[in-house]
């Protein structure tokens, strides 16, 4: 009888280990798994603290990134997008100016609220004042410069006198601090300017009318981060610049995705195109005045993940591999004013999935800058 017992009770250990491994990948059962619960995870309410405690003793250290919305997120299970990284001053990339044709801006890794300080700083340490602003707009513009002035020794009056020989006491200076290309980060723009009547017209898309000074009055402020001048500060102030997101990835009445880039249509153009340089995927086609850009798919250049995601489109590639038109992913730019929308479909006319849609938008947005 005990021998019996024992091979029942063998029996029973074998089917509960081989149960309890089958529900090792579940979400009900002996054993549950968790891995993925991060996929749906929110932002919790804000704490209500008391009033009589001060708010100072439980501020937090370090910043803590919002939780960025990826609409695509389900789709990365096993390879998600890495939490953006919090920015200190030692990170050599924390600035640098960009350049497109003759216009030049200086990108930040910063949020907006702590880079209008540091142009407010800028200005002051230069002895130049500020005749008006506009948090709305991001807009900072300058007290006429006196260039000529015998009290306009600093680095800032050096340099317009140095790049611009016609320069004149009423010049004057024009910023424009916005949201960056990614998450978190922040761009300033700069004119210059010689008339008061030009601030009426102001177009951002066009390059300064003094590029040389403004570029170099760019690095100026690049340098004087680096240098470490200005103050650590935050400014209620410009909390309230900018706040339309450069790139958003939008849905149309059937929650079919597009990405719309908030700039021009030069910057928009040269933006996706550098973003598809980046990404594991090759340029075909580009064609300016059709606004058409072309992808195609190299299944040698892809990783396992890749792969996984592109799915029966491989499938459709691998069997037309011998004809003379292979499959491309086409996206075209439809600019509208300041907006511009990328759409998506297949060069062979089969509808291209919701799914592989937000893969390739996605993918584009991650890599702009």
């Amino acid at each position: 009888m005990k021998h019996i017992a024992l091979v029942v009770v063998g029996t029973v250990c074998v089917l509960t280990t081989l149960t309890g491994c089958g529900l090792l990948k579940q979400s009900v059962g002996l054993v549950v798994n968790e891995r993925d619960n991060y996929l749906e995870a929110a932002e919790a309410e804000t704490i209500s603290v008391p009033s009589d405690l001060e708010g100072e003793r439980i501020a937090d250290i370090w910043e803590i990134p919002d939780i960025e919305e990826i609409p695509a997120a389900k789709y990365y299970a096993n390879a998600a997008p890495r939490p953006i990284s919090i920015v200190g001053d030692a990170d050599p990339n924390l600035i640098r100016i960009q350049k497109l044709g003759e216009r030049s801006w200086m990108v930040v890794q910063r949020k907006p609220e702590t880079v209008w300080p540091l142009v407010r700083q800028f200005l002051t340490f230069n002895g130049v004042g500020v005749e008006t602003e506009d948090p709305n707009e991001g807009i900072i513009v300058t007290k006429p410069l006196a260039v000529t002035a015998a009290e306009s020794t600093s680095m800032l009056h050096s340099t317009v006198r140095a790049e611009n020989p016609d320069a004149a006491d009423a010049d004057f200076l024009i910023f424009r601090v916005e949201q960056g290309m990614r998450r978190g980060s922040s761009e300033v723009h700069l004119k210059y300017l010689d008339d008061a009547n030009q601030l009426k017209y102001v177009d951002w898309s066009l390059p300064s009318s003094q590029s040389e000074a403004t570029n170099s009055i760019l690095r100026q402020i690049a340098q004087f981060e680096v240098d470490d001048v200005s103050d650590e500060a935050v400014s209620r102030v410009g909390q309230e610049v900018a706040g339309v997101p450069k790139i958003e990835l939008i849905r149309n009445d059937v929650g079919f995705p597009s990405l719309r880039y908030n700039v021009d249509f030069e910057r928009t153009w040269a933006t996706v195109l550098s973003a598809i340089e980046r990404s594991p995927y090759d340029v075909a086609t580009r064609e300016r005045t059709s606004r058409l850009i072309e992808l195609v798919i190299d299944e040698e250049k892809l990783d396992r993940n890749q792969r996984e995601a592109l799915g029966q489109l491989l499938l459709d590639i691998r069997k037309q591999e011998e004809t003379e038109e292979p499959i491309a992913i086409q996206l075209r730019v439809n600019p509208f004013q300041q907006v511009n929308d990328i759409e998506l479909k297949r060069s062979d006319g089969n509808e291209l999935t919701l799914e592989l849609a937000e893969h390739f938008l996605v993918m584009i947005q991650q890599f702009s800058s």
